[in-house]
């Protein structure tokens, strides 16, 4: 069962901005004769069984296993320039049998007119770009999760600014669990769900229901929370969520948010189907990267603000 939190106050603000960029193209080097990295053999039903045997209350829910790389271009990846004169770096990480895979740039601060894609070898699956707007002042950048086990990174900056990018990568997360799977209880009610379905309760609270996220803290944990506005109702972006769920100073930085997860149809909680993977966009709109503001375990409760 999801973790749910209570809000008091639903007032928020909220943009998307959608980018038709795209890779770079008509690069010689094919993806298959690129430098790649390949990590370690994951015993995805061992792990998945540790963690259901763990109390499912009371703490975040486990669903990747970090691996530790110091990764950068370098020293590693294949530098190649593009037809736009641009310099294209690109590297394969591999972790074979993964539900997904997310990483944790350590170091990023992008010059200006770069941009970081992310793809499956097929191109069929693509992220990003993620540009200087990106860069903050804690230097890094966590991802968003990323539904294949081989995830091409690409980086295309201009020729003259190559020695300005700082980029390390220092963190793969290899993902033992399906996160579609893990989004659905079965006591759980669709917000798709309404009047016409026997809610009614469900259409009062539509603006409500926009405010609530699902996160993820250092690329292998994830939990719930909702955003939330102040006094002012000036639109800062504070995120309320569980001192159990463990955001802290130190990993506020990794913390990736996912937007407006849910179901296509409504199904009846406490059945088969409400209790099976869901159908929800998990890359819909995101936010990666936030501050610490405050925290009370006496009454469980975080403030988070995102960096963006």
């Amino acid at each position: 069962m999801s973790r749910t939190i209570t809000v008091l106050v639903f007032l928020f603000c909220l943009t998307a901005i959608a980018s038709a960029q795209k890779p770079a193209k008509g690069l010689r080097t094919p993806v298959s004769a690129i430098d790649f990295v390949e990590m370690p053999f994951v015993d995805n039903q061992a792990l998945q069984a540790a963690e259901d045997a763990l109390p499912q209350k009371g703490r975040p829910l486990k669903f990747a296993q970090p691996f530790d790389v110091s990764i950068r271009p370098e020293t590693d990846g294949t530098w190649e320039t593009a037809a736009n004169g641009n310099e294209v770096w690109r590297l394969l990480v591999k972790s074979p049998g993964a539900y997904s895979i997310n990483f944790g740039f350590t170091e990023y601060q992008m010059p200006e007119g770069g941009q970081l894609f992310m793809y499956s070898p097929d191109r069929r699956i693509q992220q990003g770009p993620f540009t200087p707007a990106d860069n903050e002042t804690h230097n890094q950048l966590w991802t968003p999760i990323f539904e294949s086990d081989e995830v091409v990174i690409e980086i295309s900056l201009p020729s003259q600014r190559r020695n300005q990018l700082q980029l390390e990568l220092g963190k793969v997360n290899h993902a033992f669990k399906d996160m579609t799977a893990m989004l659905s209880g079965s006591c759980n009610l669709d917000v798709v769900c309404g009047a016409a379905d026997g809610f009614p309760e469900v259409d009062d609270n539509r603006d409500i229901i926009r405010s609530a996220i699902m996160y993820s803290i250092n690329g292998n944990e994830t939990c719930s929370g909702a955003l939330i506005n102040n006094a002012r109702e000036d639109c800062t972006p504070y995120i309320l969520t569980a001192d159990h769920c463990g955001p802290s100073a130190g990993n506020a930085a990794s913390i990736v948010i996912h937007w407006n997860y849910e179901n296509s149809i409504c199904r009846q909680p406490n059945t088969g189907a409400s209790g099976a993977p869901g159908d929800g966009d998990l890359d819909l709109i995101i936010n990666t990267g936030a501050i610490f503001r405050a925290g009370w375990s006496n009454s469980d409760f975080v403030l988070l603000e995102l960096d963006d």
